[in-house]
């Protein structure tokens, strides 16, 4: 059986959701879509939030390497609100915020962290409490520049490690997944 890694690409929305002076840099974008790319070659299932920005360009990227496969997790109950590059849309249910990061990150295998806000802060809390490999690409901003090479707390669960470029940043995760999948 030919099983594939779920890996979830976590981040920023897009730059409508932001006040004009603090939006994440375009150069932000072209790395989501390079991961996803990266990912689905790898042969990978990207998973993301399904709406616009990171999700968005990672969804986007894959898509661009044939027979790729991507994963839309949406708030709500309605069907079809994903971004045009998902091709599996999960709808949580969930009307709050919260419910919708839960799922992505418990159905992943790890995540690749680029910038980020309070909805990543959400995803990157669970994937650490979940005791999942995440990677942070170094020079985006956000939460991935905050947390690169640390942990979220003394217990010291996982190292969020760090990465250069997004070429590293697949090859950090896919070797740590491995390592972890073929130990246990």
């Amino acid at each position: 059986m030919n099983k594939k890694y779920q890996i979830a690409v976590i981040g920023p929305a897009g730059p409508e959701e932001y006040p004009k002076d603090n939006a994440p840099k375009n150069s932000i974008y072209e790395q989501a879509f390079l991961i996803g790319k990266l990912l689905a070659k790898n042969n990978c299932i990207v998973v993301t939030g399904g709406k616009s920005g990171i999700m968005s360009t990672a969804a986007e990227g894959a898509k661009s390497v044939s027979g790729s496969i991507t994963v839309g997790v949406v708030k709500g109950k309605q069907r079809f609100t994903a971004n045009a590059f998902i091709d599996v849309e999960f709808v949580s249910g969930a009307m709050a915020d919260g419910l919708d990061e839960y799922q992505i990150i418990t159905m992943c295998d790890g995540a690749i962290l680029l910038g980020g806000g309070a909805g990543t802060l959400e995803e990157i809390a669970i994937a650490y409490r979940q005791e999942k490999p995440i990677v942070a690409l170094r020079d985006t901003g956000g939460w991935a520049d905050k947390l690169a090479n640390t942990y979220l707390d003394e217990r010291k669960r996982i190292l969020i490690e760090s990465a250069e470029t997004p070429e590293q940043a697949v090859t950090k995760l896919l070797n740590t997944i491995h390592h972890k999948t073929n130990s246990s």
